[in-house]
């Protein structure tokens, strides 16, 4: 009797924690997160980025928070100029294991991957931004990660593309140092806005494709400028127009992307010439 007692509430408990959730998921949310990174894996010096995860109909998206006041002043018929930033940016599907990264060199790009992520639970429990926490631990695409989730937020939700523990991820880093993302806030409701209406129009391609174009970027990075399909000017410090060194250009780019190459998902790091 005592077994389909506790059996009972086992069951009682689970189906109260999926309603909780799925009300949860049938409202709109914004997450706001602190991300430190390195760009530079041999350099001590970090980046702090604002990051925001918003959830609506059964979808989210990671991405930037200038990207985001951008894309609401887009939304509210806002036809002017206004600068952007597309790095980090994922939008993930709840009812599989889909996620939509999203690239910008010369065009932006859209790729699309189903991958599982095999959590570890620990029995490790801490106080972390004011939340009972339970520790999990994943190696994904080259990176061992320490993750701490919550269960008073019972969603199944975390920073970039890290999802599916019992509870909303509050905290995560990654072994090396190169990647920290901490929770700084949640609120209900944000600009509605459709996820993908991405401008200019993303050009859907394959991860093996996304490569080739960007080893092709690297090597001649001002293609269009010296073919003379895109018509930008080149000014010296002064603001004096001046005929631009392309090789030399090329160079900085070059040495910019070598060094700067320490994705989140670090086996699918660019292997430069």
């Amino acid at each position: 009797m005592k077994i389909i007692n506790k059996m009972r509430n086992r069951i009682l408990i689970l189906s109260l924690l999926f309603f909780v959730t799925q009300i949860l998921y049938s409202q709109d949310m914004k997450i706001t997160y602190d991300m430190k990174y390195k760009e530079d894996s041999l350099s001590k010096e970090t980046t702090t980025r604002k990051m925001l995860l918003l959830i609506h109909e059964g979808q989210s998206k990671f991405y930037t928070e200038k990207q985001y006041e951008v894309d609401s002043l887009r939304a509210t018929g806002f036809k002017g100029f206004a600068v952007g930033d597309s790095d980090f940016y994922v939008i993930r599907n709840k009812k599989d294991i889909t996620s939509k990264y999203y690239f910008k060199l010369r065009d932006v790009y859209k790729v699309t991957v189903s991958q599982a992520l095999n959590w570890r639970i620990e029995n490790q429990v801490e106080k972390k931004f004011g939340f009972a926490c339970q520790k999990a631990t994943l190696y994904h695409k080259g990176r061992h990660w320490e993750a701490w989730f919550t269960q008073e937020i019972p969603l199944l939700e975390g920073p970039y593309i890290f999802k599916g523990l019992p509870g909303l991820i509050v905290y995560m880093k990654d072994s090396t140092g190169s990647y920290e993302f901490s929770f700084a806030g949640l609120k209900k409701n944000f600009y509605p806005m459709d996820f993908e209406n991405i401008s200019p129009q993303p050009l859907e391609v394959s991860e093996d494709n996304l490569k080739k174009i960007s080893l092709d970027y690297y090597n001649d990075p001002f293609r269009e400028m010296k073919s003379g399909n895109v018509k930008a000017k080149v000014r010296d410090q002064k603001g004096n127009e001046i005929e631009p060194d392309f090789r030399e250009m090329t160079k900085n780019v070059q040495s910019y992307l070598k060094k700067n190459n320490n994705p989140i998902e670090l086996s699918d790091a660019i292997k430069y010439p």
